[in-house]
């Protein structure tokens, strides 16, 4: 009985070793845990399908934006996504991830937001590091806007609904369902100014990243990525 006893404890160590740590920016409809307080989501779902087929075990944690970077660049996590920003020694996905950062003000309060010196002058909140993420020339205008970066998605709408900030800066897919959720359709005037972006995941391991990329070639071809960005997630 022993020697089964120790063969059995061999293997667990080796399956929990063998388990790889995956951080997620946990903003809905991208990771995030729903109602009955299951993690879901696009990313989360798309992730999960590439490991899985990968035959590689994971353990997933959600973060704000800066927590995930952090931990990131502490090594303290294999997989990290998104991730906007370089890291010396990191090896990267290739992009999948597309966000587009949109300017949206109250449906009630009409603006005319054409191009980013439209900005000037106006109270704004956005998500953390937005003023990198989004370039040089947002930087300089929001030097002359009053300005604030927040982690927390609903504290934002709340700052536009009471009429705290004229705008908000974020991704038009989690804008549309933290208001289409919480406040209804019609919610929000938008205002496209920003291109879209495709981000990467980001990992330590090289092998770690060719078998995602491999995993996610699949997806793509399988047609599963689609069937997963279409999906309902109010």
């Amino acid at each position: 009985m022993r020697p089964f006893v120790l063969f059995f404890s061999l293997v667990s160590l080796f399956t929990q070793a063998a388990s790889i740590k995956v951080g997620l920016h946990d903003s809905a409809p991208w990771a995030y845990r729903n109602a009955q307080g299951e993690m879901t989501g696009v990313d989360y779902e798309i992730v999960k399908a590439i490991l899985q087929r990968e035959g590689i075990e994971a353990e997933f944690e959600l973060y704000s934006y800066n927590r995930l970077l952090k931990l990131f660049s502490e090594q303290k996590l294999d997989i990290a996504s998104p991730v906007a920003v370089p890291y010396p020694g990191a090896f990267y996905s290739q992009p999948y991830f597309t966000v587009l950062d949109v300017v949206a003000n109250k449906s009630t309060t009409k603006l005319n937001i054409d191009s980013m010196k439209d900005l000037t002058g106006k109270t704004i909140v956005a998500y953390q590091q937005a003023s990198e993420v989004l370039g040089p020339d947002f930087s300089a205008i929001i030097k002359t806007a009053h300005y604030l970066e927040e982690a927390d998605r609903e504290k934002q709408f709340e700052l536009l609904m009471n009429d705290r900030v004229q705008l908000m800066v974020g991704d038009r897919k989690v804008l549309s369902y933290y208001a289409n959720k919480n406040y209804g359709q019609g919610t929000l005037q938008i205002h496209e100014i920003f291109p879209a972006v495709e981000y990467p995941a980001a990992f330590w391991s090289p092998e770690l990243q060719a078998r995602f990329n491999a995993g996610l070639l699949h997806l793509i071809e399988s047609g599963e990525f689609q069937k997963i960005h279409d999906r309902p997630r109010l």
